[in-house]
């Protein structure tokens, strides 16, 4: 899709988009998704890098926020896991967002991303980034508040006191579920040509 989209386009996108990534966070707490080593997977994230990818940041903005306020309001985690959610993987597109504005680059849309070296590089970034975020907002805000004990206790019952184990403990949820938000999407966008038939920018 090359000309430029109606609002109502638009709006339908945000809609279909915030939909499926609802549906994907209920299916995910209904039927888990889990590694052997018991972390639970889901393509939530992979719905909001998608939206980037096909309508740009605005789109995928708005499908992020839609997302989070039901997770917020409908879902068993409540307000921190819809925080938790929502600036977590924020990163996995903003990150490439910025990467597209780069003065260098000759193409700024969309199409600059079907690369896969580039795919590569910002993927290491926002997954970066990502876990800088959620190892601050962790250990500052969301495990004290969800289980009501001060972060220096926590980190003593659960991790012997180490800081390190902490972080390897955080980045162990964090990597491989940032990974997946980028690659499907990426693949899905261009290897499946999505991108193609629905893309407005």
């Amino acid at each position: 899709m090359s000309k430029k989209p109606t609002k109502s386009y638009i709006i339908a996108s945000i809609a279909i988009m915030s939909a499926l990534a609802i549906f994907f966070d209920i299916f995910s707490d209904m039927l888990p998704l889990r590694m052997p080593w018991g972390m639970k997977v889901d393509f939530v994230g992979t719905i909001w890098v998608l939206s980037y990818l096909l309508y740009g940041l605005s789109t995928a903005s708005s499908v992020s926020v839609i997302t989070t306020l039901f997770i917020t309001l409908f879902m068993p985690t409540g307000f921190v896991g819809g925080i938790m959610k929502f600036v977590a993987t924020i990163p996995m597109f903003l990150v490439p967002a910025l990467v597209s504005r780069f003065p260098f680059f000759s193409k700024h849309g969309a199409k600059l991303f079907n690369k896969a070296l580039l795919v590569v590089v910002v993927t290491v970034l926002a997954t970066i980034v990502r876990l800088i975020v959620a190892i601050v907002v962790n250990y500052y805000w969301a495990m004290p508040l969800w289980t009501g004990i001060p972060t220096n206790e926590l980190l003593a019952a659960m991790f012997g006191g180490s800081i390190l184990e902490f972080i390897i403990f955080v980045a162990g949820l964090n990597v491989l579920q940032g990974i997946i938000d980028i690659v499907v999407a990426w693949l899905l966008a261009f290897k499946f040509k999505l991108s193609s038939m629905f893309g407005t920018w």
